[in-house]
């Protein structure tokens, strides 16, 4: 790294900032009692960024020989003097560097980011890890007729960032999750049931709670309905709501406010949920999925509310946007790779709990559905218009009890429709390692249009 800002600094660049990358996966898939894959992988390389005044240059290398590294600044010159000028193109303030962030250290022990167990633990304990997931599934309940898909995937890393702002310090991280799909089928029907369990060292996996919950749903959603259309009550589950929140997780981006791609552009201070709704993003949060000591350009991790009791308070930047928008970097900068380009993500979002049971919200709720699963995700949320329009399957709940499963039903509206019909939060958080970390608790929205037959 310190080749690398040298030499630029040497030909031109009046800044310069070099960001090196270490990861190490591995990933196991068992079908059927037998390893089905077994795969590891290791990357490594240094992005780099370099400024000749207002215009800035973009360059990487996996190769991390003096020759490669002398090739990839030359390139990132030769970039920045074709590049366009642009005032709002610089590398960070240093005061909202963090403490130790000068002298080379690795930072966030205290974030316990990083377990060593999944280093120690033998491969052949991790195959026998994705083998328990399909057997506790299988032992569930005699309807419980395959595993489509039973695995266990981990990643260890290490990032390292150095620039002519003054900062050159690193940390280490490790994650493992385990998931899968069991099948369940009872006269001549078929239905497909997800469990996961996530962490950040190998002995917090639970393999036996996931299998469950995996086995669980596909039994529970055996005998599903259509339902008639019909605008109720729908009470989402804990994940469920958290993809969601991953619609609002990229709505609050500058990035996608200050081009006009997000919903939430030009409603700052205004209310956009329910009152009982107050939503963080929280990046030095110990073990969160999303968290590390600084962001992907050095600014230091903190919490910031994002809504607060309905309104929205903040957006969530980088250096760049923050420039653009007459803010301040809030340390949301990000870096899908050494390869990519800095843009703008959240860290840990949480949607505070709620007092109640999930239990206590559906026994309240009367007649209506509770979701055990959304589908279509990625096509029916839509950050930049709020438009929302997803399948949907769960249990059709009357007097507050669930009568029988549903399927093939649509849930159509907006964020806005969801969000500010909030009228029950649960004490069930869970977090999942979605856009970083979120961690959210189920919800009870008072009416939705579900459509179905």
């Amino acid at each position: 790294m310190d080749m690398a800002i040298d030499l630029s600094v040497a030909r031109g660049a009046t800044a310069a900032e070099a960001f090196l990358e270490r990861e190490l996966g591995l990933t196991v898939k068992v079908f059927d009692g037998r390893v089905e894959r077994f795969s590891s992988a290791e990357t490594r390389g240094i992005g780099l960024r370099v400024y000749v005044g207002d215009r800035q240059g973009r360059a990487y290398t996996s190769d991390l020989e003096r020759a490669s590294i002398e090739e990839a600044v030359a390139a990132a010159l030769a970039s920045a003097e074709v590049s366009g000028e642009d005032p709002d193109r610089r590398l960070p303030d240093p005061a909202l560097f963090g403490p130790g962030c000068s002298d080379g250290s690795y930072l966030g022990d205290e974030l316990e980011i990083l377990s060593h167990d999944i280093e120690t633990v033998s491969a052949g304990e991790k195959i026998e890890f994705a083998m328990d997931l399909e057997r506790a599934a299988r032992a569930y309940d005699p309807r419980i007729s395959g595993v489509e898909t039973a695995a266990y995937s981990e990643s260890t890393g290490e990032v390292l960032l150095a620039s002519t702002a003054g900062f050159r310090a690193g940390y280490r991280s490790s994650v493992c999750y385990g998931y899968l799909m069991a099948i369940a089928e009872e006269n001549a029907e078929s239905q497909t049931g997800f469990g996961f369990t996530a962490g950040r060292s190998f002995g917090s996996l639970d393999a036996g709670a996931a299998a469950e919950e995996a086995a669980s749903m596909a039994v529970d959603l055996l005998g599903a309905r259509q339902v008639a259309s019909a605008r109720v009550p729908v009470l989402m589950d804990n994940l469920s709501t958290a993809e969601i929140l991953s619609a609002v997780g990229a709505a609050v981006s500058g990035e996608s406010v200050s081009k006009g791609r997000s919903y939430l552009a030009e409603r700052l201070g205004e209310e956009v949920a329910s009152g009982l709704m107050t939503v963080v993003d929280d990046g030095a949060m110990k073990g969160g999925f999303g968290t590390m000591p600084f962001d992907g350009e050095g600014v230091a991790a903190k919490r910031k509310t994002l809504i607060e009791r309905g309104a929205l308070k903040s957006f969530l930047h980088n250096s760049y946007t923050a420039s653009r928008m007459g803010a301040s970097s809030t340390g949301n900068a990000s870096r899908q790779s050494f390869r990519a380009n800095v843009g703008v993500s959240p860290t840990n979002i949480v949607l505070e709990p709620g007092p109640g049971t999930p239990e206590e919200l559906r026994s309240g709720m009367g007649t209506g559905l509770q979701v055990l699963e959304l589908q279509g995700v990625h096509v029916g949320l839509n950050p930049v218009t709020g438009e929302v329009s997803l399948g949907a399957r769960g249990r059709w709940v009357e007097n507050g009890r669930p009568v029988h499963a549903v399927r093939e039903v649509t849930i159509a509206g907006s964020l806005d429709d969801i969000l500010k019909g909030v009228v029950g939060i649960g004490n069930d958080l869970r977090f999942t390692p979605l856009l970083g970390g979120i961690g959210t608790p189920s919800i009870l929205v008072e009416g939705l249009t579900v459509s179905g037959n």
